[in-house]
């Protein structure tokens, strides 16, 4: 009997720690100290890139609205990406809209130091890239066919303006939180509405042709994202394997090095501290356990709290933005100032 509860104990354990996030299709994503990894965050947002927190990408004009982010590139802290304009599209859940969806709440989770902000701003930024240049390559394609293109060209530029202000957010300042909630609302708002506009100038035979002429085309510039995503992470997670020794009470670094420099994976990382874990003595295993524990409740509060921060004069906000991205645009589209997705 003792021999079974033992057992357990030490399965509870590496569920505890094993289940940090990964990226989808091998990509790595962040963890964090309960479960050692992170959720996929291609957003998806903020899902994870394979080893990025992209969790989510933004969908681009004709495409998905969000990936779950993602969430995945290089393994993404958790969290969704919206997809790409001429990506599937994911229907909208029902309800309240200035409710914050479970995936960017999951993704909010990282975000408690400014590493965390600064994969899940990243993943935003490429996927409001990618989907700025899927969405450019479909207007040259209803532009080649004679089509009238002006309301898609100024939701592109709006787009840009949404880009520049990812870009300028500040991942250390203490609305964050509420900058990324606010952002990615809008390029989920901005990728519907590109979409919906392409609908009603073709058939859904048409739209399937024209995603199939740029479905293969990919920027240089989401490579770059990649890297950068998946760099971030991989300090993210070797950040969160220094705490889990700090639990455990061991004080060698090697694990967390060998997994920063690529010498083993986050796989065998977690294999490796399971195994120190089983070594322990049961009370020193019942310790762990409830520090983890508590960590995974703290960081769900943390969520949840900035999560609610975020609402407050979100319609307000939403609608200010909304305004003065909208003026801009039409005035840029206007005096043919548009131009493509600028990569930092």
């Amino acid at each position: 009997m003792k021999k079974k509860m033992s057992l357990c104990m030490v399965l509870v354990l590496m569920v505890s720690i094993c289940s940090l996030a990964f990226a989808n299709d091998g990509v790595e994503r962040p963890i964090d100290v309960f479960e050692l990894g992170a959720k996929n965050d291609t957003y998806a947002p903020v899902g994870n890139e394979t080893s990025e927190p992209e969790g989510n990408e933004t969908e681009e004009p004709e495409g998905n609205e969000t990936e779950p982010p993602e969430g995945n590139e290089t393994e993404e802290p958790e969290g969704n990406e919206t997809e790409p304009p001429e990506g599937n599209e994911t229907e909208e859940p029902e309800g309240n809209e200035t409710d914050i969806d479970d995936d960017t709440e999951e993704e909010i989770e990282i975000m408690n130091n400014t590493l965390g902000a600064e994969i899940r701003l990243l993943q935003l930024e490429k996927a409001i890239t990618k989907n700025l240049i899927k969405g450019e390559r479909a207007v040259a394609v209803l532009q080649i066919m004679e089509y009238n293109t002006t309301e898609l060209e100024v939701i592109l530029a709006e787009m840009r303006l949404l880009l520049e202000e990812v870009q300028a957010a500040n991942a250390s300042a203490n609305d964050s939180v509420q900058q990324f909630v606010d952002l990615k609302s809008d390029a989920k708002k901005l990728t519907k509405e590109f979409r919906e506009t392409i609908k009603e100038l073709l058939s859904d035979e048409k739209i399937k042709e024209l995603k199939e002429q740029i479905r293969e085309i990919v920027g240089e510039e989401l490579q770059n994202y990649s890297k950068k995503i998946q760099n971030r992470i991989k300090q993210f997670n070797r950040n969160q394997i220094h705490r889990l020794y700090g639990i455990i009470g061991v004080t060698n670094e090697s694990l967390a090095d060998a997994y920063q420099d690529g010498n083993i994976t986050m796989e065998e990382a977690k294999s490796q501290i399971s195994k120190m874990v089983n070594m322990l003595a049961k009370e020193k295993k019942n310790q762990i356990f409830s520090e983890l524990k508590k960590e995974k409740i703290d960081k769900k509060d943390y969520a949840n709290e900035e999560a609610g921060d975020a609402m407050l004069n979100f319609e307000e906000r939403e609608q200010n933005r909304s305004q003065n991205r909208s003026d801009k645009a039409k005035n840029e589209n206007n005096n043919g100032k548009g131009k493509g997705p600028q990569n930092k």
